[in-house]
């Protein structure tokens, strides 16, 4: 892909993230861009004894997770909830609980062989017991002090949408030992989004206007010649 061409895709993007699910007229026709966007709200961890943070992915003022904690038998525990339409990846061994822990790489969407989406919310994910990890967490492959990924999906305007996000396991606080640090999803409703995926690094806009001159300036040179030609 050209320098030019990188350019117009990134005053697509722009303009795609400024306006929502934006409609670009471009030459060829119309088109809607796609984009992997931020997640808003993180880093978000539970908030101190007995509090609950709420998480709403896309801020259309519905919440998708809760991170809380909790007094279980005189112990804090931290937990994940899934409410409403939010799900996370889980082991398609496990019936009830968890959430997988992902490699770099692994795609989040509505095929994944060897892990699932619970159709139903899970009542209550225990992440931690005491400041370590608990057994939700722990019996799929998290420990203490891990820093990996994870998967979900969300639903908005009946719309359901694919994401990842980094869980840091840094334990220490009894009940609020983990953070969700950053959380990426794909805004084209159904489109899978690879963990890692960040979206594409493209020209700054002092680059694309230089750029975009430069192009203006050889047609013009070009039609000069072509007229001089004739």
């Amino acid at each position: 892909m050209s320098s030019l061409e990188v350019c117009r895709k990134s005053i697509g993007e722009k303009l795609v993230l400024a306006g929502g699910a934006a409609t670009l007229a471009l030459a060829s026709g119309t088109v809607a861009e796609a984009a992997v966007v931020s997640a808003q709200g993180t880093p978000i961890s539970p908030p101190g004894t007995f509090g609950v943070a709420n998480w709403d992915i896309d801020g259309d003022s519905t919440t998708d997770f809760t991170l809380q904690n909790k007094n279980f038998a005189g112990y804090v525990i931290g937990v994940l909830n899934e409410i409403n339409g939010g799900r996370f990846v889980a082991a398609s061994t496990v019936s009830s609980g968890g959430v997988a822990k992902l490699s770099s790489g692994f795609e989040v969407g509505p095929s994944m062989p060897g892990f699932q989406f619970f159709n139903a919310a899970q009542t209550q994910i225990t992440a931690t017991w005491g400041g370590t990890v608990a057994g939700d967490l722990g019996s799929q492959g998290w420990s203490t002090g891990d820093i990996a990924f994870f998967g979900f999906k969300f639903t908005s305007g009946g719309n359901t949408y694919y994401g990842w996000g980094e869980l840091d396991l840094h334990g220490g606080t009894p009940g609020s030992g983990f953070t969700i640090t950053q959380a990426y999803y794909e805004n084209t409703p159904g489109a899978t989004i690879t963990v890692g995926d960040t979206g594409s690094a493209v020209p700054e806009p002092s680059s694309c206007a230089l750029a975009l001159l430069a192009a203006g300036g050889v047609a013009a040179y070009r039609s000069r010649r072509k007229k001089a030609a004739l």
